[in-house]
């Protein structure tokens, strides 16, 4: 660089690049959010199709009644943890559907507040199974060993906290 062509004065800070203008970063900032809106599109497609058919074939689950079975089936592992039988079905429910269908099968039950909190802190750690093992899987990871893992963390931290409950 010569010093013909740099008007500045000694010291003096370099002019701003051409990008920094308002122009510039108008286009900057447009180019930005097309391409944020292009990954946010591809994204949610590819969850969406692991997702959906994964929702949908824990709905059909429990519309044939596999999931009133199993939690027949858990009801020993209920009073383990200082809850009645019928405790396994929000459980269940929670283990392959969602929070909120848990939240709404514990509605139908007479729970006092040590039940009601030693259940939810099973359904924390464990909901939504189906759908967060087939996401984990197409991740790349072994979602049935890591959807095993939070069952039996779940059912552990239930336990404790019954525990830990029971002496106050």
């Amino acid at each position: 660089m010569d010093d013909a062509s740099d008007s500045r004065p000694p010291g003096a800070a370099p002019a701003a690049p051409a990008s920094a203008t308002p122009s510039g970063l108008r286009a900057q900032v447009r180019r930005d959010v097309v391409l944020g809106l292009r990954a946010g599109v591809s994204t949610f497609w590819t969850l969406a199709r692991v997702m959906i058919p994964a929702y949908g074939a824990a709905l059909v689950l429990e519309r044939l009644g596999v999931i009133a079975v199993l939690a027949r089936a858990a009801a020993p592992v209920m009073s383990l943890l200082g809850l009645p039988g019928e405790a396994a079905v929000p459980l269940v429910v929670g283990y392959v559907l969602n929070i909120y269908a848990a939240v709404g099968a514990m509605q139908a039950l007479s729970l006092d507040a040590t039940q009601v909190t030693v259940l939810a802190v099973a359904i924390l750690i464990g909901h939504n199974l189906l759908v967060e093992g087939a996401v984990l899987y197409r991740a790349g990871m072994n979602g049935a060993a890591f959807g095993v893992l939070r069952v039996v963390a779940g059912l552990c931290a239930a336990a404790v906290a019954n525990l830990l409950m029971g002496l106050f």
